[in-house]
């Protein structure tokens, strides 16, 4: 009798675990324990919607305002200075389909929100630029490092290359590099919050001021800024002073300096 009861508490012992506490076979991992489907969810929403997380950079520039290098080095078609000092030049050549913009937004992983970005160049085209998506970019409107901003460096650069006062090669490198630091140093300044330079004083520009009525337009253009002629004719208005273009479009911002 006594074997008997011995030999039943060996085999109820064997079924416990060191804590006496049976531990059913479904529950046994011989390897590492498998997150939840639902952990698994939300780390992978966080990799695809902060790829491009907006950070300061060391220059006290957010990071969404300047290209990962990696991404986008920057490139230029094979043009000379004779050729993109052609009036009209960038607006001839400019050439984004949508489904090049996709894939930049894909490969930023940024959300296409409308009118939140431009599908940017990095070397622009005024001075040679290539509508390559090694060039491109999704570059936010908003904020003093914005798309506005880029925008008047873009007219600089051209205007130096055009007058003869830069390289055209020179200025391609430089803002493939660091177009913040070649907006520093060619146009000068902070800009402002929405990257505009400030209203011209009264009858500074005698030519008048160019500006599009078309729904998602926002800039005014000086007479001598060859910008406005890219603008769509079915929707370009002239001014003959500032103040009368600022009383039709009161939102509207300076593209630059006259």
């Amino acid at each position: 009798m006594r074997l008997r009861t011995a030999a039943v508490l060996m085999l109820v012992t064997a079924g416990c675990t060191s804590a006496g506490v049976a531990q059913p076979a479904s529950t046994r991992q011989s390897g590492p324990v498998a997150k939840p489907a639902a952990a698994r969810h939300r780390r992978a929403r966080y990799r695809h919607h902060h790829a491009h997380p907006p950070a300061a950079t060391r220059r006290g520039v957010p990071a969404v305002d300047v290209p990962r290098r990696t991404l986008t080095p920057g490139a230029s078609f094979a043009v000379g200075k004779a050729r993109i000092c052609v009036s009209g030049y960038a607006a001839s050549v400019r050439n984004v389909p949508q489904s090049e913009a996709t894939a930049v937004y894909d490969r930023y992983g940024v959300a296409h929100v409308p009118y939140a970005h431009e599908v940017d160049h990095l070397v622009s085209l005024e001075i040679g630029g290539s509508n390559a998506i090694a060039n491109l970019w999704p570059e936010p409107y908003a904020g003093r490092w914005g798309a506005r901003t880029k925008d008047v460096l873009e007219n600089r650069l051209h205007e130096l290359v055009c007058s003869g006062r830069l390289a055209l090669r020179k200025a391609q490198r430089i803002e493939a590099r660091d177009w913040v630091a070649a907006y520093r140093r060619y146009v000068g300044g902070t800009p402002t919050a929405g990257g505009a330079p400030p209203a011209p004083a009264a009858g500074s520009n005698t030519g008048g001021y160019y500006a599009s009525s078309f729904g998602t337009a926002s800039t005014i253009y000086c007479a001598d800024d060859g910008a406005w002629r890219e603008l769509s004719a079915r929707y370009l208005k002239h001014f003959r002073t500032w103040a009368a273009a600022h009383r039709r479009f009161p939102g509207y911002h300076l593209h630059q300096a006259c």
